[in-house]
């Protein structure tokens, strides 16, 4: 792009942040060295997203394709010869990167591996760029925010894992906050499903209702879910409220 890149990579070995300290800072050199500048190249530190395989990870790549025609850099007709992006090497076939292979994309929509099954999927990606010309923005925002793109209960599962196996201070590539609401929300639903409590009787019972002040208690004691969160998750009032509830005695 003009301003940025995208990339999706696998990382077979947890290195991600390794392997893009090495990928940004060599480009930043040599891009000064070339411009006979010095200095920054990149605004801040990228941005990284978990994506589970299958469809998920599909549907990116098919963004990343989209994503210079949608900003009107080129055509849909002309991405097979736009050289910054990676399906002209995957049309040509001459990639510059070992690790730069359609396989993937190609078997994953039941494509051949020839310049037939690129032509196919390029006819492909031309009509999900038809089906959604004006929605750009609600793209962006699925893939550019966040730090998981796949199922809820993958979701989950992934922010147990992180939490449980790495501290805290070693996170870095995704927002721990919303690993840490994850959690939350694990906690909450396995606690509503075995109180036998829907989300009507979470709206019908009063805000201090002695199940919801169970399930107050038991977050705080096994997370670090906030007052306000628990307040607007189990519709309990005021955070202050929650604070008062959980620390009363019986």
């Amino acid at each position: 792009m003009r301003n940025h890149y995208h990339l999706a990579v696998e990382t077979p070995d947890a290195n991600l942040v390794a392997g893009m300290k090495w990928l940004q800072s060599t480009f930043a050199t040599r891009f000064n060295r070339f411009h006979g500048e010095s200095g920054h190249v990149f605004q801040g530190r990228y941005k990284s997203l978990f994506v589970t395989e299958n469809q998920h990870l599909l549907r990116l790549i098919d963004y990343i394709h989209l994503n210079p025609v949608r900003a009107r850099i080129c055509k849909i007709s002309e991405i097979e010869s736009y050289r910054p992006s990676s399906f002209a090497k995957l049309w040509t076939g001459k990639s510059i990167c070992k690790g730069l292979t359609g396989k993937r994309v190609l078997e994953g929509y039941g494509l051949p591996r020839s310049r037939r099954g690129m032509q196919l999927y390029q006819d492909r990606l031309k009509l999900a760029d038809e089906r959604s010309p004006h929605k750009r923005a609600e793209l962006s925002k699925r893939y550019c925010q966040g730090w998981f793109l796949g199922s809820k209960e993958a979701r989950l599962e992934l922010a147990e894992k992180v939490l449980a196996e790495t501290p805290e201070s070693d996170l870095e590539g995704f927002a721990l906050g919303d690993v840490k609401k994850e959690r939350w929300e694990g906690v909450t639903r396995t606690e509503l499903k075995r109180l036998r409590k829907t989300a009507d009787d979470i709206l019908r019972d009063l805000k201090g209702a002695p199940w919801k002040v169970e399930i107050a208690r038991l977050l705080r004691k096994q997370t670090t879910a906030s007052n306000p969160w628990i307040a607007e998750r189990l519709n309990m009032g005021h955070p202050n409220h929650v604070s008062f509830l959980i620390n009363r005695k019986d």
